[in-house]
């Protein structure tokens, strides 16, 4: 008898290191706004309703059981590099093309495989001792141990409500966890955030369709030609004009012209980055292209990013509403070097107008998979591969901005050009030699990124060291081509001088500011 009530005992003991590994497993464990408490629903919740399930119908839960530990085993790469199913997370994968997922599949460190390869492992051991033991006896346990494995189980499940867990903010608003009892949590928001994702989307993109009214007061541009390049994955403190050790950085570090020391992007993702910061809020249609075409700017836009077709995202309909539209077309699936929208750029400026122009470059930049972005070949040794690979794309960045100055040059029109990155990234796989960088938006340096001007009257190398928020991206863009607009009202306030941004509702300062540092790795 003691034998099998130790036996039993174990059987239990294992169900909860399982719900534990599952927590992981399905990415709410790396959920950093989670608490202790969080955590203690998600595992303690799980655990309690498979045994209450089980108590009522042992094949029920068994099926539940294996349905959850093969799902599992499966997201469980995605779940240890991006987390759990979220509104982002979504967005990026039916954003990303077959080059992307591929890429995604390459990037995935070693490590990782190994990983779900021990749960795997764990998760079909569980299978064969779990179902005919633990879930048939918990049947014939007494009536209150049931009510109360039941009772906690529901607690778990309206955890989110009873904890007011669903407070807005700048970040997390479309990524609210439904409950966190993973078993029931996982599968609820797999389903809720593509909804969600597909909900938002078509709201944007019905508003880019419209037609724009801003309420133009002055147009004053100083310069004829505002060439705007939007970068891509691109950390600040990788690159050598703002301290980064190698020397990745020859234009930037030496050119006359500006930069910004504690630039913070508007969000971790792309697909939620550039919206925030190109447009007004919830007004797609009110967007720099609009603002500069209503303006009277002959416009261009020019992107390296690719048009995704049925799955176009609002970004690519702001490029819609320029005059001259180019999306360089890939080949075997991987997008074509930056540089090829150099030649794109010189038959936008050979053509004759009186217009003040602006045209935007929309690079892939720093994009993963780095090795695969090079042009030229790795031209730095750091720490590991990736960050060699990473290293050398900022580099190719940064001639890529010569040579778009050096065309400007020899045009010998007045011009000015402003260069930001939508976002960063974090390290991962710190202290092994898969150490690399990926999207994350738990850090600080995930939103610390670079941002330039340089112009033709330029005289000196000057560094403000301020903190910018790309919420604030528009009133700049707005002084940068001399258009004057109610709807971005100043009220003195300088984009480009030295006062700082202040943390408020209308910006996400106060959350970033607050998020652990993730500096640069030291030998």
């Amino acid at each position: 008898m003691m034998k099998l009530i130790q036996k039993w005992q174990i059987q239990l003991i294992f169900l909860l290191i399982f719900c534990f590994c599952t927590y992981f497993a399905t990415g709410y464990g790396f959920h950093y706004r989670d608490t202790l408490t969080d955590k203690f629903w998600g595992i303690f919740g799980t655990f309690c309703l498979l045994l209450a399930w089980a108590s009522v119908s042992p094949r029920g839960a068994s099926v539940a059981f294996k349905i959850f530990l093969f799902t599992t085993m499966i997201y469980f790469p995605v779940a240890w590099l991006y987390g759990a199913p979220s509104f982002k997370l979504m967005g990026g994968a039916l954003e990303a093309d077959m080059a992307e997922v591929g890429e995604f599949v390459h990037f995935v460190p070693k490590y990782v495989w190994l990983l779900q390869a021990a749960y795997t492992i764990f998760a079909l051991f569980l299978w064969r001792i779990l179902p005919p033991n633990v879930f048939v006896q918990a049947r014939h346990w007494a009536i209150k141990w049931r009510v109360a494995l039941a009772g906690f189980a529901l607690l778990a499940l309206l955890s989110p409500i009873l904890g007011n867990n669903h407070k807005n903010n700048m970040i997390n608003q479309y990524d609210k966890k439904i409950t966190p009892v993973v078993l029931v949590g996982f599968y609820a928001d797999l389903f809720a955030a593509p909804h969600a994702y597909w909900q938002q989307k078509n709201q944007l993109l019905q508003q880019a369709t419209q037609p724009a009214h801003w309420q133009i007061q002055a147009v004053e541009p100083k310069y004829k030609n505002h060439i705007l390049v939007v970068g891509e994955s691109a950390r600040k403190d990788y690159l050598h004009a703002y301290g980064f050790p190698l020397e990745n950085t020859p234009f930037l570090s030496k050119s006359k012209g500006l930069l910004i020391d504690g630039y913070i992007s508007t969000a971790e993702f792309t697909m939620l980055s550039l919206p925030k910061t190109l447009s007004l809020s919830q007004q797609s249609h009110h967007n720099i292209v609009s603002l500069a075409k209503q303006a009277g700017f002959q416009t261009a836009w020019l992107s390296n990013q690719g048009m995704l077709g049925v799955f176009a995202n609002e970004v690519s309909s702001y490029a819609k509403r320029s005059d001259v539209v180019f999306f360089a077309p890939r080949h075997d699936g991987q997008p074509a070097p930056d540089s090829a929208l150099l030649p794109e750029l010189e038959k936008v400026l050979l053509k004759q107008s009186d217009k003040p122009r602006l045209i935007v470059l929309h690079i892939m930049g720093s994009h993963h998979d780095f090795c695969q972005r090079l042009d030229n070949g790795v031209q730095f040794d750091y720490q590991s591969k990736n960050l060699s690979c990473y290293a050398s794309t900022i580099k190719e960045t940064d001639d890529l901005l010569r040579n778009v100055v050096e065309i400007l040059k020899k045009q010998g029109e007045s011009y000015s050009l402003v260069y930001f990155s939508d976002h960063g990234l974090k390290h991962t796989g710190v202290g092994t030699p898969e150490l690399t960088l990926r999207h994350g938006g738990d850090t600080y340096q995930s939103f610390e990124v670079p941002l330039a001007k340089i112009s033709s009257d330029d005289t000196e190398h000057k560094i403000i060291k301020t903190q910018r928020t790309a919420f604030n991206f528009l009133k700049g863009f707005a002084q940068w081509t001399g258009i004057r607009t109610p709807e971005l009202h100043e009220n003195g306030y300088d984009f480009w001088g030295e006062q700082a941004d202040l943390p408020n509702q209308n910006n996400n300062l106060q959350q970033v500011n607050q998020m652990k540092q993730d500096g640069l790795i030291q030998d």
